[in-house]
């Protein structure tokens, strides 16, 4: 088994939110380690990637099995059978999906500088059919400059990489308002590293 390494590359603002609000400035807040640098959870990736691998499944793709899916994303669980009082969705994969977050050489200079210049808030208001804004609907989210970010998928079968890269050509958004502009991306494969590998 190896570790698969990809990279994000994000065009536009984007917005990976943690669901909270940010005080007065901002109605959305984004993802953010302790050291105020953005970072998008392996949980969100392996959810839209997952997504990917089905939809491309039923549109045809050979190369999407099932027992691609079963190994690198988990075995759903259709009964949602209940274990120690909570719904179980899926059965373990064998893939661990990490976050995604900056070059180790981009983290190291940003923690030596203040961060607050890889966001900026972005406003947006409902209009009425007479032109004019609705009232009290001005809302403030923070965004993300355009970055790269690199991500890795634990225990991945090297057999499966070019069903993985169909999946990761397929994701071309991602993030709040995604529909609306924000989030244009491009997920592609970087590298494999193998268990006895020292890098």
């Amino acid at each position: 088994m190896s570790t698969l390494i990809y990279q994000i590359d994000f065009f536009d603002y984007w917005h990976a939110g943690t669901g909270l609000v940010s005080g007065a400035n901002s109605d959305a807040s984004v993802q953010k380690d302790k050291e105020d640098r953005p970072f998008i959870p392996g949980k969100t990736l392996k959810g839209l990637l997952r997504e990917a691998a089905e939809t491309l499944q039923i549109l045809g793709n050979e190369k999407i099995t099932d027992n691609f899916i079963k190994e690198v994303f988990g075995e759903r669980n259709l009964d949602n059978e209940e274990t120690s009082g909570t719904k179980r969705l899926e059965k373990e994969a064998k893939s661990f999906f990490s976050n995604a977050t900056l070059s180790a050489n981009l983290q190291e200079k940003i923690k030596k500088k203040n961060a607050k210049f890889l966001y900026q808030q972005i406003a947006s208001t409902a209009i009425e059919k007479n032109g004019q804004a609705k009232d009290y609907s001005l809302r403030s989210v923070e965004v993300t400059v355009p970055l790269v970010l690199y991500a890795s998928i634990h225990n991945f079968d090297r057999n499966h990489q070019e069903a993985m890269n169909d999946c990761l050509k397929w994701i071309k958004r991602m993030g709040l308002n995604r529909n609306r502009g924000l989030g244009r991306c491009q997920f592609k494969f970087h590298s494999f590293i193998d268990k006895n590998q020292n890098t």
